[in-house]
């Protein structure tokens, strides 16, 4: 990094319900390959469309577990719970530009996402801010202004819970610490199981 340039942060939101090894592979992609010094990841504290979520306490302890193998170049932070901004990506870039005011912010997106950007408040206000960095799901092409730059495995949280809650394997698809406290709390589980 030039000691002039501003530090430059991935910012990775989602609902990390569970985190699991797509999103680790990510950050790793986004240390290595991309223009990136940091990563920080923001378990939605609400779903923007209304889905139902896992309690936001839980979804951050996992989240900082998956992640913790990166040391201080990954922080799992709580910027959603506090701003209760109905996940809101723009209230969150923009507090996140209020409180650091010298950093270079880019918003990580992932090809599905891209398809719903209409559905976004103010999408172009977001990406003026923290300009995309657009990372490929399978079943999910890119756009012509906003192409993935690798494409990730075919894993989803969705699934993985629905794998969880038919009592299926989930074995390489969650990052070792996270499946150690799921498997320990009987979480994701169908009920009565």
């Amino acid at each position: 990094m030039n000691a002039a340039a501003p530090p430059r942060v991935a910012v990775f939101g989602g609902s990390f319900d569970p985190p699991h090894v797509a999103h680790v592979l990510a950050a790793a992609w986004l240390l290595t390959a991309a223009p990136i010094d940091a990563v920080w990841v923001f378990p939605a504290a609400e779903h923007a469309f209304g889905k139902p979520l896992t309690d936001l306490a839980l979804r951050l302890e996992l989240s900082r577990r998956a992640f913790a193998v990166f040391g201080d170049a990954v922080v799992v932070r709580d910027d959603e719970g506090q701003l209760g901004a109905g996940g809101r990506t723009l209230a969150l870039i923009e507090h996140l530009c209020r409180q650091h005011p010298g950093i270079a912010l880019r918003l990580v997106l992932g090809t599905d996402q891209v398809q719903q950007r209409h559905r976004w408040h103010r999408f172009d206000a977001i990406a003026a801010l923290a300009p995309p960095i657009v990372l490929g799901r399978p079943g999910y092409p890119g756009e012509a202004d906003l192409q993935p730059a690798i494409t990730l495995p075919d894993l989803s949280s969705t699934a993985i819970r629905d794998r969880l809650q038919r009592g299926e394997s989930t074995a390489g698809l969650l990052p070792t610490a996270v499946a150690e406290i799921i498997a320990a709390r009987g979480l994701y589980r169908a009920q009565g199981s």
